[in-house]
């Protein structure tokens, strides 16, 4: 039976104006049947935004690099996208242990919003130049105690490395940013840790659609995509003769 994949995706949509109105407009509309639609066969883990950069990150997993590139193909016009094969904390531990772990991380909190009172926050982390061994036995040491109180009032969703570039990702809710920072010091000789707010498919979405003018825009946009898929039926439609 084929295993399935872990990749982390970073995007970035493109500078035009036009081009990245009409990629969050068209973004902001959509529904979660939409998101099943497209994704096909592709399991999307978790999808995040920092909409006032213009770029976000997701982690999806796939049994085929195909399937991955064929839903990417939806957006590639309006983002540039990076796709890097990855591996979860239990994962990760195992290739450094060389052995299963004494014990496993789960998982089914990757897309959860953010707890009460509390924000999101996507964080990515790069051993320093000569650490990357040393951060790798520290990470895989860890007990399941020391791994719970090292990330102290932040509540880590999901967490991926990939260990040929000694780099890694996390999505974790955070009750204050000094909180984030405790957790980052916790490893500061090692590595350095980027810190991104970020919200979730949901709140992205909402964010979006209550923008001003958002719906005049998106009926703008429903119609010129409507009249682009007519014109190419009808082109089609030549080409293939009853």
């Amino acid at each position: 039976m084929c295993e399935y994949n872990t990749y982390v995706c970073e995007y970035k949509l493109l500078p035009e104006h036009t081009t990245r109105e009409s990629c969050m407009t068209f973004f902001g509309g959509m529904t979660e049947k939409d998101d099943l639609q497209e994704l096909k066969n592709v399991k999307l883990l978790g999808r995040w935004a920092a909409v006032g950069e213009g770029k976000g990150y997701c982690v999806a997993q796939a049994k085929c690099n195909k399937d991955m590139q064929e839903w990417l193909t939806n957006w590639v016009t309006m983002a540039d996208i990076k796709v890097m094969p990855c591996l979860d904390d239990n994962q990760q531990r195992e290739l450094i242990l060389g052995s299963l772990p004494s014990y496993r991380v789960t998982f089914d909190k990757v897309n959860s919003s953010a707890l009460p009172n509390q924000s999101l926050y996507w964080i990515q982390y790069q051993f320093k130049p000569g650490s990357e061994q040393m951060g790798f036995n520290a990470f895989a040491s860890l007990t399941e105690e020391e791994d719970k109180s090292d990330s102290g009032k932040c509540t880590p969703f999901g967490r991926w490395h990939i260990p040929s570039l000694g780099k890694g990702f996390a999505i974790a809710s955070s009750p204050s940013v000094m909180d984030l920072y405790k957790w980052a010091y916790n490893w500061g000789e090692l590595c350095n840790v980027e810190i991104i707010p970020v919200t979730e498919d949901k709140e992205t979405r909402s964010i979006i659609s209550n923008g001003f003018g958002f719906q005049i825009k998106y009926n703008k946009l429903m119609e010129e995509l409507s009249q682009y898929s007519n014109k190419n039926n009808n082109n089609n439609n030549c080409c293939y003769p009853n």
